[in-house]
């Protein structure tokens, strides 16, 4: 297993973020986190060892960034226990065994995991009776991604099956992280990095802002520090879902490419102009990376022209133009701000102009094991007890999440954009994905301009 490596880009593009605001990507609050109701008899003492095996397996989760040797690093050291809490609430009814989750977690995003010490994985055990339980994890997002903590719950659950039917079985080594960077950085990457940054240069030279207007200023950085971000959550109804993936084959086009052609259209009547500068968050991994444990991410920035003269369906068509072309020319996002300076300075220093990411996160396939004791399902919890840290350390995410119903979160800095202000760019991306289902040629114009009331939303 490689015991050093360069940063891999997606962290490069963390620390980029870290120079722009104080540094707090790489403080022990900077976590991503999951909860999970547990069916079946879950053992402390076998839970342990399936976590530390965990780590083990994993060198993303026992791998530290060093800063203060020259040009910044990552190493991967020797495993250490993870620390897990336990603890026994006396609740029975399904709501307030939410809420009791929801209180552990908020304890446990309240101690600090700092990225210098090993491993960078917690997890607190909650449970409820013999059979019923909740497992939280923490992982500090420079090595965290929000597919990792699919492949966390996932290679956590099957670690502990295992050990309670006693078996040895070999299992397959996970892909590595600090071998993921190496490969980034090999002379073939970078040849197909010099081929694709002229098609970036040509599209993205002269942006001056990405993103759309804030209602507030960002305030000063000295009063940023400690700033929680607010969650705006709603589901998309399956009726909905159902129609868009329809409609995507008759369009010849992507469920994606129509969900992202909702959001443009909803960022262009906000901002009140047909041209948007939209940045796109993608996995970022390769064919072999898709069981790794790392911060993957990765993203691009599409430039769309919405004009009022098109219909609903030509937007679509347009964007997934814009969209394939950028896939084919796929680059690190970092390498891009790189190579155009006033493209970073528009992302990362406008006070006024915020980046407004999408992200697509799509759930990660299960083995099915008829025999398995435990079983595992995604809880969500309430946004009034548990604070939001986003993937990205921005003002404004966008992040659809397809798992047991469509749900959309929204995380959003409070003290520059009014509840108000997001409410009605989630309306007008209802109402513009609904016109994409039941009448695709509906004028543009029509959606840009209205209100979200106007056009049904």
């Amino acid at each position: 297993m490689t015991a050093e490596a360069p940063l891999s880009y997606a962290q490069q593009l963390l620390a980029a973020f870290a120079v722009h605001d104080g540094g707090s990507v790489f403080g022990g609050g900077f976590v991503n986190w999951c909860a999970h109701e547990l069916t079946g008899p879950v053992e402390p003492e076998l839970l342990q060892e399936a976590l530390d095996e965990l780590v083990v397996r994993h060198g993303g989760l026992r791998t530290v960034v060093v800063r203060d040797e020259g040009f910044p690093f990552q190493r991967v050291v020797a495993p250490a226990p993870v620390p897990l809490r336990v603890h026994d609430a006396a609740v029975s009814i399904p709501d307030e065994r939410v809420r009791a989750t929801a209180r552990i977690t908020a304890e446990a995003l309240a101690r600090p995991l700092p990225p210098g010490q090993v491993p960078l994985i917690a997890a607190d055990l909650v449970r409820f009776g013999p059979d019923e339980s909740a497992l939280i994890l923490l992982i500090h997002r420079t090595v965290a991604d929000g597919w990792t903590m699919q492949v966390a719950i996932r290679d956590v659950v099957t670690a502990y099956e295992r050990r309670r039917r006693g078996s040895a079985d070999a299992v397959e080594p996970p892909p590595q992280y600090a071998d993921h960077a190496l490969t980034e950085s090999s002379p073939e990457r970078e040849k197909r990095i010099q081929e694709a940054l002229p098609y970036w240069r040509e599209q993205l030279s002269g942006v001056r802002r990405v993103g759309i207007p804030a209602d507030r200023p960002r305030p000063d950085a000295a009063a940023d520090t400690g700033r929680e971000k607010a969650l705006h959550t709603f589901e998309l109804p399956d009726a909905v879902v159902a129609g868009l993936r329809a409609r995507a084959r008759t369009l010849r086009t992507t469920e994606f490419t129509l969900l992202l052609t909702a959001y443009a259209v909803a960022l262009a009547g906000h901002a009140g102009q047909p041209r948007i500068a939209l940045p796109v968050l993608s996995a970022g991994r390769g064919a072999g990376d898709w069981d790794g444990i790392g911060f993957y991410l990765n993203g691009h920035v599409l430039r769309l022209t919405l004009s009022g003269a098109m219909t609903a369906a030509e937007a679509a068509a347009h964007v997934h133009q814009v969209n394939a072309e950028a896939l084919q020319h796929d680059v690190p996002l970092i390498r891009v701000l790189e190579e155009l300076p006033e493209l970073a300075e528009a992302a990362f220093d406008a006070r006024d102009i915020v980046p407004a990411p999408m992200q697509l996160c799509r759930p990660i396939p299960r083995a099915d094991d008829p025999g398995a004791a435990v079983h595992y399902r995604r809880l969500t919890l309430p946004p009034d007890v548990v604070r939001e840290t986003p993937v990205m350390p921005v003002d404004f995410l966008w992040v659809m999440e397809p798992y047991d119903s469509f749900v959309v979160r929204v995380t959003y800095d409070p003290a520059m954009f009014e509840a108000a202000s997001v409410d009605r760019i989630a309306r007008r991306f209802r109402a513009t994905a609904d016109r994409l289902v039941t009448s695709p040629n509906t004028p543009l114009a029509s959606l840009l301009a209205a209100t979200p009331e106007e056009v049904g939303g």
